[in-house]
Formats: C-alpha cells, structure tokens, sequence
C-alpha cells in the first residue's frame, strides 16, 4: 500500500465534511499502486444505500483532485455480475486492490475479499456463440484493412479492430480485458510475444504505415480460435445455453392485455412439455433498463437440463410462437443469470419449487395478474408466513426485520436517476414517504381485516419457507452480502436476512409487484404488527 498519512487525512477530511452518511469508502488506483503522478486522479469509491444509481463525481479538495465514484450497496452484486458478463473487470480490480478508509460491519473486507477470488477465477467463458460472434466482427474489420489503400482513412477501422483484437485474445483465455492501461498490462501478464508483436504492428502502422503486421497477427489469433469467418449466416444468430436454464425476455410495452396473452401463451407451451419432460419455469419482473421507459422489464425462467435447451427447446419455442398473434416480442436466450443472487446453485434448486408455484398461481388465477387487490394481500400474508416460520423463535426481531427490508427497497422508490443532489433526493424522499402514509391511511382497514383473516399462502409454500433457515450453504454466503443489517446480529443472522432479504424481493418480483413499490409491503406489515 503506497498512499501516505497526508493524502488519507485528506480523504477522510473530504469524506467527513461531504459524505457524513456513507456506508463505506476506499482508495483505489495509481495512489494504491504507487505509480501516481502530477495529472493522476485520487479514484475513490464510496458506497451508499441512499442511493440507487452508480454515478461519478470529479471533486478538487485541497490539494486533491478526486475521483468519486458513488456505488449503492444495494446494486454492488449487479455490478460485478456484469462485470463477469462482460469480462471488463473495472469493478472489481478497483475493489480487490482497493485501500480501507471507513467500513461498517466487515462490508469492505468480505467484499474485497471476494473481488480478490473473483480476479484469480476469471472471465465468463466465452460461448460457442460469443467466439462466433467475434471472430465475424473482427473479420469483417480485418477485410477493411486488407483492401484499404489508404491508411489514414481507415484509422478508426483500424483502432477498432485493434480494440475487438486485445479483447478476444484475452476473454478467449479466460482473462479479463478492461481497457486502456490495464488492457495494455493484461495482455503482456498473459502472453508477452503477442503483446511484443502487437506493440510493433501498431507502431509500424502509425510509423511506416504498414499495415501487414496487424494483418498476419489478427489472421494467427482468429486461427487458433476456429479460423475467419467471411460470411455471417443467419442459423448462428441463436445461441446456446451453458446452464440449466433459459430466459425469455417479453418487449414489454404499455399494452396489457397482450402482455397477459403472453404470459398465458408461454404457460400452455411449458405445461404441455411437463407431460414428458422434468421442467418448470416462473415469470417476474425488474426495473425498467431504460431511463425513458416506464413499464417494468417481464421475464421468464425455465430451469431444465441445458442439452434439452439447446438440442430442442430453443427451436422448439422458435417454432411455437411463429404466427402467433397477440403476443410481445420475446428475446431469448436472454443473458441473466437468476443463480447469483442467491450465492449458490445448490441454495437456488432449493428455492425454485417456491419460485414455481407462487408464478403458477399468480400467472393462472384468473385476474390475478397486475393486479393490485391480489398483489398486496398475497404479498402482506408472504410475510406474516416468514414471521411465523423464520421468526418463531424471536418474534420481536421481525419488526427491525421489516425496517431492515424498507430501508434496502425505499431508496428504488425515491430514487429514479433524474437527479444527483441530495436535498433533491432527501425532498423525493420525504414526499414519498408522504405518499406511503396517505396510501396505507386510506387501505388500512381492509388491509388489517386481511391480514387477521385466514392466510392466503398455500401450505406447501410454507413448507418450503420453513426449512430455508436451515439451509446449510447460509454459512457460506459472503458477509458482503448482508449490507445494512442491524447492529447486535450474530454473523450467521445477518446471512440469514440477507437470504431472507433475496427470496422475498425475487417472490414480490413474481408477483409482479413494481420494484419501485416493492419497499410499500415491509413498511405497511411493520404498521399492521405495530398496530399502528
């Protein structure tokens, strides 16, 4: 560790005075590596949990010129499953090689720790489709250069080449890419001839404009990796699934009734393969991607062996919905991943039969779906349910449990990107709450009634929720995980709340529940349990 006393006191300074409610902070970078200069920036991380969206801020404070990037607590498992996905690794060098500044409850050290692991395993491996798909850009750039008579003209042609170059030569090696510098030193890290050989092809471009270098170098590598590609057919375009699922993603828009004939559609195709194959599947739904787009994201999982996937289902659905009408547009196979946030595959088996038949009975119920008066009942009595099961033994911690869950969901409702300043936030966020009340004032008899009334939830899901406090792979869920829990839980309670805490959000989800509404069912239970 390289940075000195000085330039710490400073950053903590500077964090004290503007950062007063961070949930944690380090330093990344050249300061920690020690290779800083004049021009270098003080790359600092801080993570949040009022916040909902990464952003960066470049701040001069004193003598610093810094480099703030503002992580929520609540989005870091996203962050480095994309960057996994991707093979970018930005995220997670940072984090792995960052330095401790400020922590609550060992987050930094599980979660640099696990980035540490996450560098020493690598890239997703690329997939038949992935290797496909690059060799086919690439060659279709590497045919630019071949027949460009004038260099200068082709730059960009060549820059880009030179980029999607570097990047396959490492994702194909199971090494991570990232860009710029770090690109630079991967590339030499994993094999130094080709990094030799690069570095003089591109100075013979620049210097002698020459171009047959970079040429007999991108011919050697697409070799070693199935060879050119010179022609792009359109029977590759699908690709093949490397898991025990495939995700389906509906083209959500504001019509509703073709999304439920959807829903309806896709429900018929899979119970119809149930007859004779071992399959099952669950929708639900995620935040809107885009900014401008207000409808939620609709997804499908269907868990069943991959070689039945790629040997038939996939076709198989292609050729079910073709002629379809009043159906969405669907997009598979989807990149998702519905494993990781649940730590472990073993841990995501066990919980896919409750994940089945909530999305059965929410998909098949007739008016059920999207709809509100189903939603908010089914989802007030999941959780007097998890009281009963989970908390049967200490009742009194199920009303901090509820805080714990409104305090990680509240900020997806306040917090819709729009805005970085935090008296505009802190102003969404009081108005919000505002709302909450209003809505919970005007519900709260019939919402009382239900809740004292018989309990919606169907006794084999209650089966289910009473053995996963027992679950054995709980010990082996990251501390990093259980961002935000109370004070005074013991390390194995503060992974429990964090299972309990993914489970709950991904049932919501099913039910169709808008996430930025999902923080509304912790905060009205804890009114109804409080009588308040």
């Amino acid at each position: 560790m390289k940075i000195n006393k000085k330039t710490t006191h400073e950053i903590i300074e500077f964090l004290s005075k503007y950062y007063s409610n961070q949930y944690a902070s380090l330093v990344t970078g050249s300061y920690v590596e020690g290779t800083n200069n004049e021009f270098s920036d003080v790359d600092t991380i801080i993570f949040t949990k009022d916040r909902n969206n990464v952003f960066n801020e470049m701040v001069l404070y004193k003598d610093l010129k810094l480099q703030t990037i503002i992580i929520p607590v609540q989005n870091i498992q996203e962050i480095l499953w994309i960057d996994y996905l991707t093979g970018q690794g930005t995220f997670v060098n940072m984090i792995a090689k960052g330095h401790i500044i400020f922590d609550q409850d060992d987050f930094l050290k599980s979660l640099i720790s696990h980035t540490k692991e996450l560098e020493t395993h690598g890239v997703k491996p690329l997939s038949d489709y992935e290797n496909y798909m690059a060799r086919v850009k690439i060659t279709s750039l590497l045919f630019d250069v071949m027949g460009a008579e004038d260099i200068d003209e082709h730059l960009y042609t060549i820059i880009n080449l030179i980029d999607l170059v570097t990047q396959f030569k490492l994702k194909a090696n199971g090494s991570w890419c990232s860009d710029g510098k770090y690109r630079m030193k991967l590339i030499k890290a994993l094999d130094a001839e080709f990094y030799q050989k690069l570095t003089a092809a591109v100075a013979d471009i620049y210097g002698n404009k020459n171009k047959e270098n970079i040429i007999n170098l991108t011919k050697e590598l697409l070799e070693q990796h199935g060879g050119i590609l010179p022609y792009y057919s359109k029977a590759h375009t699908l690709s093949k699934v490397s898991e025990d699922y495939l995700v389906v993603e509906l083209d959500n828009s504001s019509n509703m009734e073709m999304l439920k004939n959807t829903i309806r559609v896709l429900r018929e195709f899979i119970e119809n393969i149930k007859q004779y194959k071992e399959i099952d599947c669950y929708f639900f739904s995620s935040k809107p991607v885009s900014k401008n787009k207000t409808e939620e994201n609709i997804y499908l999982v269907i868990n069943t062996k991959k070689e039945f996937i790629n040997d038939f289902l996939i076709e198989h659905l292609n050729f079910f919905i073709t002629g379809k009408e009043n159906i969405l547009r669907l997009q598979f196979p989807f990149q998702y991943d519905p494993v990781y946030r649940f730590s472990t595959k073993k841990t995501y088996n066990k919980l896919a039969p409750l994940f089945y038949r909530i999305s059965k009975l929410i998909t098949e119920k007739k008016g059920a779906m999207f709809n509100a008066s189903h939603q908010i009942p089914f989802a007030v009595h999941l959780l007097k349910e998890a009281k009963n099961t989970w908390f049967a033994d200490c009742p009194d911690m199920f009303s901090p449990f509820l805080k714990y869950l409104f305090e990680c969901w509240f900020v997806f409702t306040y917090d819709d990107g729009l805005s970085f300043k935090t008296e505009v936030l802190l102003e969404k966020k009081k108005i919000n709450l505002e709302k909450f009340e209003a809505l919970f004032h005007g519900q709260q008899l019939q919402l009382r009634s239900s809740y004292n009334s018989e309990s919606l939830i169907p006794k084999e899901v209650v089966a289910i929720l009473k053995k996963i406090s027992k679950f054995p792979e709980i010990k082996n869920i990251p501390v990093y995980k259980a961002y935000i829990t109370p004070s005074g839980l013991s390390e194995m309670q503060r992974k429990q709340w964090s299972l309990f805490r993914e489970i709950i959000f991904k049932t919501f989800s099913i039910l169709f529940i808008d996430n930025r509404l999902i923080s509304y069912i912790p905060f009205v239970v804890n009114k109804l349990e409080l009588n308040d």
